[in-house]
C-alpha cells in the first residue's frame, strides 16, 4: 500500500503543476490580449537602467514620454506627431523618428531649456 499511496501523491503534484502551467499560460494570452485595448497604448519603450525604462504612450489622441522607475510614473513630455506601434512609416510615406532619435530630441531640449552646454 505504501507505494501505491506515494505512486498517487506524484501523480496529484504532476497533475498540480500540469494545471497550473495550462492555468497561467491561458491567463498570458487573455491578458496580454487586453493590454493594448482601450484609450491607453503603449507605442514604445526604451529601457535606459536596471529598474528605469521610457515608455511612448498614446492616450486618447495624446502621445506622452514617461519615465517609469522604482520610485513612481513621472510624465517627461506630451510628443506631438502621428505614431504607431512597429509602423516604420507614417501615412505620407516619410520614415517616421525611431523612439531613440524622439529621445535624443528631447535631452537635447532639456539640456538647450537649463542652459547646459553639451
Amino acid at each position: 500500500m505504501g507505494i501505491l499511496s506515494l505512486f498517487n501523491a506524484i501523480l496529484a503534484v504532476a497533475g498540480v503543476l500540469f494545471l497550473a502551467y495550462w492555468c497561467s499560460r491561458m491567463l498570458g494570452k487573455q491578458w496580454g490580449m487586453n493590454a493594448g485595448s482601450g484609450n491607453l497604448k503603449v507605442l514604445s519603450q526604451l529601457q535606459v537602467g536596471q529598474d528605469k525604462r521610457i515608455l511612448l504612450l498614446r492616450v486618447g489622441e495624446h502621445n506622452y514620454l514617461v519615465g517609469v522607475s522604482q520610485a513612481g510614473i513621472r510624465l517627461l513630455t506630451e510628443v506631438e506627431g502621428e505614431f504607431e506601434a512597429d509602423m516604420p512609416q507614417n501615412t505620407k510615406g516619410t520614415p517616421a523618428p525611431s523612439f531613440q532619435q524622439l529621445f535624443d530630441q528631447y535631452k537635447n531640449f532639456r539640456n538647450d531649456k537649463n542652459g547646459v552646454d553639451r
